[in-house]
């Protein structure tokens, strides 16, 4: 087992408690706390019904966990030695599988082990690659599998990776499994510095082939009525009645796919995960989404895609998810994981859809102004569990095939009565949590809000599916405080139609000694009764003086004082059929929670339905609460997607969402497009703001496309299709990519995909390189956005530009404002600088900030003054050299007369 699963910690069962040996007792001591057991070799353990700590928190370090259980107890292989003959010394050893291997990324939630200890997702990504002239094709596929979805995808990439790096920053994966023979060291490097938390898994992938051969054989169509799930039907070819083959630009989704199923296979989770057979496709957020809304249509109006594209470097620039403090942290008020879950997809892809953000921005405001109603929706959220997780749970327990053929379902455990009652009392919080969940709909029985009828209200009048009645069988099905008393469902009539049946049989077995015992009172003539336990049941006690009517046909089992006790063919009949009837009994209800779990399971889309309900509700009373708690001035912004008028952003007084000082930040009015000029050339000394403004435009914008309420006293814009940043400057050293080369790369992407209703945020481009490359690149690329007409805010030091570019059409000037004093008395001679003290005044000011203050930023790091002042003089000489230079430029261009060039040397006294 162990060279098997060399990289695996052995959790070994051995009796009530599992040991670990030699290295993996190492680990126990080191990380558990464990101490050494007595003996000639390393080894330590603990009980068994400690194993979902032990392991979770092995987990949780980045440990692989394998779980090893007898399958056969020392009674068990004794028979077994006996009825094969088995006498050899490995024979006489208990048998044992292991019947789980658990690493973070593939946990589910078991009897044993509780799933993953946060409630953000966690997932397992698989990814397949094709390169071809520098550019890859890549086939991806992943599953939180504590949930079970898995999300398909195949699409060509450009030479950054970048769908590829945005599907990871929307899916931070936990376990990358990739293929060790065909993934380029580009990819490689690429998911080393983008995925460095992650456990990487390489592996031999399988072919498509053999995948979609593996599933058919043994998950989806293993008899004539089998079928493949509706979700995996579109990657598969249509022509192929099988459905062997691959559908066209689908041959490494598949092999993702297969990469997935491999995992899985090993980890021993494959069955449970496979059998929900739940496939969705995904698409990266760039690939116009063209399913958009009949009102936008008809329209004529938005042609961007769905959702707003943010990629992976602006989720990160604009510091939107993961890092502390982050956008989603600040928006994160949900009650629910299902809730902080769903959060995080809507913070990564807002809507552009203005039907969808509308909706939104009523029901928040309902959910703002009536703060009674709120606080009950939220006590209500509050109380329920993780109905997800718990749903893929119980479709596991429910799992006909996974409790034949898997090794748990053979496996010993101790602590099975403990393990019955948690399977018991998970179902009954599962029942419980939806019975709360009904209650929200006479909360919103009268309320305005088109969303929030939808997400509340019972068909025709919202989308919350009405399973009052399959409920309210399965509440009754069995009786809840005696199954959480036993730790085992006794079903009630109608349940469980084979139960039924045997309660049936017992019933009539039950009248007919009623019966036969009148007939012997009849013939005995006096009044009689049954006597007797276990197999000698049923026997006739007579009386003394009655006893003498008993014939050939009545055989004596005993006597007590003034009776006699009988049994005859009959009352042996009885007992053997009754018996039977029992031993049938015991084995159904075995299996009998299995299959009220199944029958729970199968309306699995119904349930699916009511936790996507809850949990947008919850995110838009996270919304509510978020505007609550804000001292400042909050607007609902007015968002339109009008083709004819020019795009456009206007804030008023706009704070950023993330700074929760409001008495110190300053706030400040921003437009962009609305006056005709889309592009911000933005100056300023620094530490001035720049940069914050820059990001304050574009969380504001984010925040006013989810339906929330934005930090600003008024705001208006036209709908923004994708966002772009290119903001700070790092190098990529695992990339082997300089500072220079970084920061070209994302200006590449932002020339090639930014179009008329895109957000751009360039900060300082081209300081990376030499002050006239830089400025030369900073003015072309500065140009041609503001010749696509996109809104742009341009920040930089380079005050060239604003003489360059003053004349360009489309293009604003504006800085941020600073007060400077200047002291001459510390002057010694004329070659002296004065020293400045600066005020930021974080105020932003139309027109060109007049000059740059970069060393006041020196002088509060601590550069000694000597150093700074040799600076100012350097910088100042340059200037003068930069002026000269663009004077024999222009008048090389312009003049040709000697006379005229002396002329000019005269005057710059060269």
């Amino acid at each position: 087992m162990k060279s098997a699963h060399f990289d695996c910690v052995l959790f070994f069962k051995v009796g009530k408690f599992y040991e670990l040996y030699h290295m993996d007792a190492a680990v126990g001591v080191n990380e558990l706390g464990f101490s050494y057991m007595k003996g000639t070799f390393a080894h330590s353990g603990f009980p068994e019904s400690a194993y979902g700590r032990m392991a979770s928190t092995l987990v949780s370090k980045g440990y692989k966990v394998a779980r090893v259980e007898q399958t056969e107890t020392p009674e068990m292989m004794q028979e077994r030695c006996k009825k094969y003959g088995q006498t050899g010394k490995a024979d006489k050893v208990v048998r044992r599988e292991i019947c789980q291997v658990a690493v973070r990324g593939a946990q589910v939630c078991g009897l044993q082990d509780p799933g993953p200890a946060e409630a953000a997702a966690v997932y397992l990504l698989a990814i397949a690659e094709e390169e071809r002239n520098g550019s890859s094709t890549y086939g991806v596929c992943f599953i939180d599998t504590s949930i079970g979805r898995f999300h398909l995808s195949q699409f060509q990439d450009d030479k950054q990776s970048s769908r590829l790096l945005t599907t990871i920053a929307h899916y931070p994966p936990a376990l990358l499994v990739f293929d060790r023979k065909h993934t380029s060291s580009r990819t490689s490097k690429l998911l080393a510095t983008h995925c460095h938390t992650a456990r990487s898994e390489p592996m031999t992938m399988w072919t498509p082939e053999k995948t979609l051969k593996t599933l058919a054989e043994k998950y989806y169509k293993t008899n004539a009525d089998g079928d493949w799930p509706e979700g995996l039907k579109t990657f598969l070819h249509e022509g192929d009645a099988l459905g062997l083959t691959p559908a066209t630009n689908c041959y490494l989704a598949i092999k993702a796919l297969g990469g997935c199923v491999a995992f899985l296979t090993d980890c021993l989770l494959d069955i449970q995960i496979l059998d929900m057979a739940q496939f969705t496709t995904y698409n990266p957020p760039d690939i116009v989404n063209t399913t958009l809304s009949p009102e936008v249509k008809a329209q004529n109006q938005w042609r961007g895609g769905s959702t707003m594209v943010l990629d992976s470097i602006t989720l990160k620039n604009l510091r939107i998810v993961q890092d502390e403090g982050c956008l989603y942290d600040k928006l994160n008020f949900c009650s629910t994981p299902m809730g902080k879950r769903l959060l995080y997809q809507w913070v990564s892809s807002p809507s552009c859809n203005i039907a969808v953000i509308k909706e939104r921005q009523v029901a928040v405001k309902t959910l703002l102004e009536n703060r009674d109603l709120s606080q009950e929706i939220k006590n209500i959220l509050t109380t329920l569990p993780d109905l997800e997780r718990l749903l893929a749970k119980v479709h596991a327990l429910g799992n006909l095939k996974k409790s034949q053929s898997h090794p748990d379902a053979r496996a010993i455990f101790y602590e099975e009565k403990t393990y019955s009652k948690r399977k018991v009392l998970d179902f009954i919080s599962v029942l419980q949590g939806f019975t709360a969940a009904l209650k929200l709909t006479d909360l919103f029985s009268d309320t305005e809000s088109v969303l929030l009828k939808k997400v509340t209200q019972l068909p025709p009048d919202g989308k919350f599916p009405d399973y009052r009645e399959t409920l309210k069988f399965f509440k009754e099905a069995f009786n809840q405080q005696e199954a959480e008393k036993e730790g085992r469902i006794l079903p009630g009539q109608g349940v469980d139609q084979e139960y039924d049946n045997i309660l049936s049989n017992i019933q009539e077995i039950e009248e007919e000694l009623k019966e036969y015992l009148v007939e012997q009172e009849k013939y005995f003539r006096c009044r009689l009764k049954y006597v007797g336990t276990d197999k000698k049941r049923y026997q006739l006690e007579v009386p003394q003086s009655n006893a003498s009517k008993a014939g050939s046909e009545y055989y004596l089992e005993g006597a007590r004082k003034g009776f006699k006790k009988f049994s005859t063919a009959e009352t042996k009949d009885f007992l053997s059929r009754m018996i039977a009837a029992e031993e049938q009994k015991t084995n159904v209800l075995k299996d009998l929670s299995r299959r009220i779990f199944e029958k729970f399971s199968s309306h699995y889309n119904e349930w699916e339905a009511a936790v996507q309900c809850l949990a947008t509700l919850d995110i838009l009373l996270a919304f509510a609460e978020f505007a609550q708690q804000q001292s400042g001035d909050i607007c609902l912004p007015e968002i339109t997607s009008d083709n004819t008028k020019m795009p456009y952003i206007k804030i008023v007084k706009g704070r950023h969402p993330c700074i929760p000082i409001v008495n110190e930040f300053i706030p400040n009015d921003t437009e962009l497009g609305a006056d005709g000029a889309s592009l911000m050339l933005l100056t300023g000394p620094n530490m001035g703001g720049k940069s914050t403004l820059m990001r304050q435009v574009g969380l504001l914008t984010v925040l006013a496309h989810l339906g929330s309420y934005v930090l600003a006293q008024e705001c208006s814009l036209s709908l923004v299709d994708r966002i772009f940043t290119r903001l700070g400057a790092s190098d990529d050293i695992l990339s082997g990519q300089s500072t220079f080369l970084v920061e070209m790369n994302e200006t590449a992407a932002i020339v090639k995909h930014a179009t008329v209703h895109s957000l751009v945020l360039l900060d300082e481009l081209g300081r990376g390189t030499s002050t006239y490359d830089g400025t030369a690149l900073a003015s072309a690329v500065c140009s041609a956005l503001a010749g696509r007409g996109c809104r742009a805010v341009f920040s930089t030091h380079y005050h060239a530009l604003v003489r360059y570019l003053a004349s360009e059409p489309g293009l604003q000037l504006g800085h941020m404002a600073c007060m400077v004093e200047t002291d001459e008395t510390t002057l010694d001679n004329e070659d002296d600088i004065p020293e400045e003290t600066i005020t930021f005044l974080y105020k932003l000011t139309p027109g060109a900030c007049p000059k740059s203050y970069g060393f006041n930023a020196a002088r509060l790091a601590g550069i000694p003054r000597d150093i700074t002042k040799r600076a100012q003089l350097i910088s100042r000489n340059l200037e003068k050299e930069a002026t000269c230079a663009r004077a024999f430029r222009d008048i090389f261009k312009k003049e040709t007369n000697p006379n005229d060039l002396r002329q000019l040397l005269s005057t710059l006294s060269i």
